[in-house]
């Protein structure tokens, strides 16, 4: 029997039917040979195909969104808070927002406790609505925290947009990378999935860019409202990029999981791969047949690329919206795990721990203070405009050192990039510390151009990597959840501490920093394996 299936629609028998996308119409080069399984090459092997590569570069307009947010109050701090009374006033707007430090450090910290929220909302969202369709509904807080912002009549507008856009920063920037770890082929996880560090970089050097050009006058609204233009421009991209198929397998959707994964690799040749989620499809059917293996895909016909012809054994392959017993997504959720349940069971509780410490431990390592202190330690030397563009500078380096990570983490694996980036930041940070305390001024401002450099190949993206390679699909969004939780918790904590620690203990300040970068180093020396050119499977054997 053969079903032909368009997006979004039920067969006439009840069956579900294949989700499609744009990305998958587009014929192969080698299209016969990848409907021969005997010909065709093996998916375990496949590279980086432009379906796989733009889908993810699609769903990484979200973490672009958070990269912009985090930033969008460095740069027109003075503007926001004092007004410029020769400046244009727009309509019934008020030329800027009046308020103390204490006030703006609320605005800016806010955004924390809004990631946190979104965060831990995050796994649930993954496995309610899917990968993409959770960050097609979290489109809506990155629509409205830039309108209140940009709209702000009084501080506690600015700091509620704020909240709201922190809440779909944490969202994504769990999604994201979840979502590129379970499209990516084996061999290229890591390359793929460091996509979303890059994009978060590219959104703090575009808010940084942008805050440079618009410095002036009431033109602040606009840079922070700018928010709203990314938030559109995602939304209608978004339906171009494919659900995750391992998500689909999870729901037990195996024949849309099987044709989109044959698209994705570009060959029929999926058996080995598929067989590897056997065991974390969500299902509890004691006596029911095995998902047959044998590949189901055909790439679709130029002159009729509209329909997808699935094949095989329909009642296996799909879930039947009558199905008299129980229906497989309420016996899923019944068995899922969550982020209040994670710990509860033995296999996860190792990774869970091990994220947890990356993504807390890399906020100790003061990277975030780092970008704080960058305009104070470059305007004792330079003017206000060369430091703005000095610290513009800082963003392209922090691009471009994350584009070298992502040429090279799956070439010499995770742990010796982080490793090597954890040494190389407990070098840099000594040498701020010293710069700083000295008053070695260029000592200082070469060291922070170190740190980044330093930090953003290797400990930057490997805990968002590593905490997506951890956890199976079953694990993965309470998993991430929990990880991203932990970088907002030591996000804020840092960031409410640094200031007042400073004040106590002069540079030395930046000890704790180093000795953090050491400490963990230690930790994940002896406790995170080597996860190159592993399944998601194989490396939660290893870690239990």
């Amino acid at each position: 029997m053969t079903l032909i299936a368009r997006a979004g629609a039920l067969a006439p028998n009840g069956e579900s039917t294949v989700e499609e996308s744009p990305l998958l119409l587009a014929p192969s080069p080698d299209r016969e040979a990848s409907r021969d399984p005997d010909v065709a090459p093996h998916s375990l092997d496949a590279g980086i195909t432009w379906a796989c590569l733009t889908s993810g570069a699609l769903m990484c307009l979200s973490p672009l969104q958070y990269g912009y947010h985090i930033a969008e109050l460095n740069t027109p701090k003075g503007i926001i808070t004092s007004c410029d009374k020769g400046a244009v006033h727009w309509a019934s707007l008020p030329l800027c927002l009046p308020m103390n430090d204490a006030m703006f450090s609320l605005a800016t910290s806010i955004f924390a406790v809004g990631g946190l929220l979104g965060s831990l909302s995050a796994g649930w969202m993954a496995e309610r609505w899917g990968r993409r369709g959770a960050l097609v509904y979290n489109s809506a807080s990155f629509v409205l925290g830039p309108l209140l912002m940009a709209l702000a009549m009084s501080p506690a507008m600015l700091i509620i947009g704020r909240f709201v856009s922190g809440i779909g920063s944490g969202v994504a920037v769990v999604i994201a990378p979840l979502y590129l770890s379970e499209i990516a082929p084996v061999k290229y996880r890591g390359t793929l999935n460091l996509l979303n560090q890059l994009s978060i970089v590219l959104g703090i050097l575009a808010t940084l860019t942008v805050g440079m050009l618009l410095n002036e006058g009431p033109y602040w609204r606009l840079s922070v409202g700018f928010g709203l233009v990314l938030a559109c421009l995602h939304l209608s991209v978004i339906a171009f990029a494919v659900e995750s198929p391992r998500y689909l397998w999870s729901r037990n959707r195996r024949a849309e999981a099987r044709n989109i994964l044959c698209k994705l690799r570009q060959t029929a040749n999926i058996d080995n791969e598929v067989a590897g989620w056997q065991s974390i499809a969500h299902s509890d059917t004691a006596g029911e047949q095995p998902a047959r293996l044998e590949a189901s895909c055909e790439t679709p016909d130029p002159d009729n690329a509209h329909e997808l012809p699935l094949t095989g054994n329909t009642r296996n392959d799909t879930v039947k919206a009558n199905d008299e017993d129980e229906p497989l997504e309420l016996r899923s959720e019944r068995n899922s795990v969550t982020i209040f349940n994670i710990f509860t069971y033995a296999e996860y509780r190792k990774p869970w721990m091990l994220v947890l410490l990356l993504q807390f431990g890399q906020q100790l390592s003061g990277i975030n203070t780092v970008f704080f202190y960058s305009s104070s330690v470059l305007e004792k030397i330079f003017s206000s405009h060369a430091s703005s563009i000095l610290t513009v500078m800082i963003g392209v380096l922090n691009v471009l050192a994350t584009a070298s990570g992502a040429l090279i983490v799956d070439r010499f694996g995770r742990r010796p990039l982080l490793f090597s980036s954890m040494a190389a930041m407990a070098v840099s940070v000594t040498l701020l510390g010293v710069g700083l305390a000295l008053k070695l001024n260029m000592l200082a401002v070469v060291s922070l151009y170190l740190v980044v450099a330093s930090f953003a190949p290797g400990y930057g993206p490997v805990p968002f990597l590593l905490g997506t390679e951890f956890f199976d699909v079953r694990a993965a969004g309470a998993g991430g959840s929990w990880a991203l939780a932990a970088n907002w918790v030591g996000t804020f904590m840092v960031a409410v501490a640094f200031l007042p620690l400073q004040n106590l203990m002069g540079e030395w300040v930046f000890a704790i920093f180093v000795s953090a970068l050491i400490v963990c180093g230690v930790v994940f020396y002896f406790k995170i394996p080597e996860t190159k050119g592993h399944t998601i499977e194989e490396i939660a054997k290893k870690l239990k």
